[in-house]
């Protein structure tokens, strides 16, 4: 006799279209991200401390094509940095940057870090990349994804400084320290 249950293929359509519009959520999820992205990034500006003069708006650029355009953009319809409007600007190339008090690099502007450091050597600018091990070849800031797929980041705090932009002791307890 066969004690073995047998499985319909009623059974397998079912987990087919459970698998089907789960694929959604996936992307979904994706979109979290970079609205958590566009979260952690304004909450920078609430830790640190920028030199010189603090009239104005406060300019962030973004290095390349990025999701995190339309949540930073989102943000800024509603958010200010020490009570200065947010500008977001959206760069194609390192060579078209200009001055901004915080870069956003996309993971696919990543080759480009030399050029950003260049451009902004000494420059109350702080660089914040999308990708992970960025922060060892000079950005002050980089996210990556922990063992529970968690988003944290990593912070330079020798190279933030080295833009005269002060770190606060929270958010260094909050990051993982780079050096």
């Amino acid at each position: 006799m066969n004690s073995s249950p047998k499985i319909s293929l009623s059974f397998y359509k079912k987990i087919f279209f459970l698998l089907t519009i789960s694929l959604p959520f996936g992307a979904f999820a994706q979109e979290t991200n970079y609205k958590s992205y566009s979260l952690f990034v304004y909450n920078f500006t609430k830790y640190m401390e920028w030199p010189g003069d603090r009239s104005g708006d406060f300019v962030i650029s973004v290095l390349g094509d990025s999701k995190i355009i339309s949540e930073l953009k989102n943000l800024a319809s509603t958010k200010k940095v020490s009570g200065r409007p947010i500008i977001v600007k959206v760069v194609k190339d390192a060579s078209e940057l200009s001055d901004c008090h915080l870069l956003f690099i996309s993971t696919a502007k990543s080759n480009q870090i030399k050029q950003v450091n260049e451009k902004f050597k000494g420059k109350p600018t702080l660089v914040v990349a999308e990708r992970d091990g960025l922060t060892k070849k000079g950005a002050g800031v980089d996210f990556f994804m922990d063992e529970d797929e968690s988003l944290k980041f990593g912070l330079n705090q020798k190279e933030v400084e080295s833009h005269s932009i002060k770190v606060a002791g929270t958010l260094l307890k909050l990051a993982e320290l780079v050096n």
